[in-house]
């Protein structure tokens, strides 16, 4: 991977299921996550959903927010079994699936992950983990990273940390922990991609610009805000000018 490819930023656009079904056209965005839990769980919905994918011809990030980890009501109740459809019939090396370091993900047991890249991550309502904390989540996730097969992505592992700070001088350590966790993501043997987000009022300059807080990724909205500060894509493809 080359040093500019790897300076990137990439935008992923989050949409529910109002918005990801009334797109006639691909956004300006280099993926779209699906928030599952924002989607209605009927029969036919994951065929709806991979029809849907393969007519934008999309390349997607697969979320199940748990309700402590969200703002937003759950929509539908996803598993193993109804999920598998949509899974089996993405695309291999074009998608990733989020799952979340610190508590178990049973909508996604059993994928195999050699078929798509994988965010792990992490998200703090209750103001910031210390960099001890974010670093003993970031060791297995270097340790997977070892194991991941190549493909068009570009990162097999993301490393995601997504906290509300509590005040100011959170805001500030946050800062630091993520520019510093970004590098040590950059120097592993097979580079992890790091997404840092700041939530809230206070982060909104670093989803705007992500790379001032090391950040490679950064989620946006269509519509209403998905997660506290989250901005618009419009504004910030116009601010990146």
């Amino acid at each position: 991977m080359s040093q500019t490819d790897s300076q990137k930023i990439r935008i992923i656009l989050t949409l529910n299921e109002e918005e990801f079904f009334g797109l006639k056209t691909l956004p300006k965005a280099d993926f779209l996550e699906i928030r599952l839990d924002q989607f209605r769980s009927d029969k036919d919905a994951p065929e709806k959903i991979l029809n849907k994918i393969k007519e934008l011809n999309a390349s997607c990030v697969l979320t199940y927010r748990q309700p402590e980890d969200s703002s937003l009501k759950s929509l539908g109740v996803w598993n193993m079994e109804n999920i598998a459809p949509l899974l089996s019939g993405l695309e291999s090396g074009k998608h990733y699936i989020d799952l979340e370091l610190d508590k178990d993900n049973p909508v996604f047991n059993g994928i195999d992950e050699d078929r798509f890249g994988i965010i792990r991550s992490v998200h703090s309502f209750s103001g910031i983990p210390d960099f001890e904390e974010l670093l003993f989540f970031l060791r297995p996730v270097t340790e997977e990273a070892l194991a991941t097969v190549k493909s068009g992505l570009p990162f097999q592992r993301i490393f995601k940390i997504a906290a509300l700070p509590k005040n100011e001088k959170e805001s500030q350590e946050f800062q630091n922990s993520a520019l510093k966790l970004s590098k040590l993501c950059a120097k592993q043997n097979i580079p992890i991609g790091f997404c840092g987000i700041l939530m809230g009022e206070s982060g909104k300059e670093f989803r705007i610009f992500p790379e001032k807080i090391g950040s490679q990724f950064t989620y946006c909205c269509l519509g209403e805000p998905k997660a506290p500060g989250q901005v618009d894509l419009e504004t910030l493809l116009s601010k990146r000018k």
